[in-house]
């Protein structure tokens, strides 16, 4: 004979039906209760990122965290220094956080257990709030041991020809070498027979002294000119909070 038996989990879910349906009032009060309590969670997230400080969340599981989206001081200055971009406090950021990072971070505090704080920010000088002397954000989270772990990326996507724009202020080499390599181009665009003759060995010799020539020219323009716009190479500013 087979005994009927009694599925305790599908009672337990009647009960609770009884319950809402006899006190629906309450059950609704509950809701908001579950509602206010997630937004003050995410606003104390949004209020943290802002907050600044230097805190370094070293108790993180390092092993439970994507390592794909773990990265070196190192590779965070190469990047800013390529594209120009700074590496600050998230505390100087001026722009608006997405609901998306949000929720990140809020699924990483409650899979380690523990606040989250000290977060930086990877974006373009305008997007923060600089002091004087000086489109696509990275919110970053220090792990320690100059590791940072990347929280989201939002916005659209850098310029492809960002890179090369910028690429004469990454340093001093970098604007010696665009200076010298611009004054060859002009060189080469010169016929041969303006500047004596056939392709010879006396061309050559004419070309070589007007490269020097146009590279000390352009060199001076430069400094007079280039360094009243960007003021600083890439390599200095990267980390600096100050306006370029």
């Amino acid at each position: 004979m087979n005994r009927i038996g009694v599925n305790l989990e599908k009672a337990l879910e009647r009960e609770r039906a009884r319950t809402e349906h006899q006190n629906p009032e309450n059950t609704l009060a509950a809701f908001k209760t579950l509602l206010a309590e997630d937004d003050a969670r995410e606003e104390a997230i949004l209020a943290n990122i802002f907050a600044g400080g230097n805190e370094i969340s070293r108790s993180l599981k390092i092993k439970d965290l994507d390592p794909q989206r773990i990265y070196s001081i190192e590779e965070i200055k190469r990047l800013c220094t390529r594209y120009r971009l700074r590496f600050l406090d998230a505390s100087l950021f001026k722009g608006d956080i997405p609901y998306e990072a949000i929720q990140k971070i809020k699924h990483l505090q409650k899979q380690e257990q523990k606040e989250l704080k000290g977060f930086k920010m990877i974006a373009p000088a305008p997007m923060f709030h600089l002091e004087y002397k000086d489109k696509d954000p990275l919110l970053m989270l220090p792990l320690g041991n100059q590791k940072y772990y990347l929280i989201h990326k939002w916005g659209k996507d850098l310029h492809p020809l960002r890179a090369l724009m910028v690429f004469p202020f990454r340093s001093f080499k970098t604007l010696l070498l665009s200076v010298a390599l611009l004054a060859a181009f002009v060189v080469s665009l010169f016929p041969d027979k303006m500047v004596m003759g056939p392709l010879d060995e006396h061309s050559w010799n004419i070309r070589i002294i007007f490269f020097f020539y146009l590279f000390l020219a352009f060199s001076g323009l430069t400094a007079l000119y280039g360094f009243s716009r960007m003021k600083n190479f890439n390599s200095e500013l990267w980390d600096s909070k100050y306006m370029d």
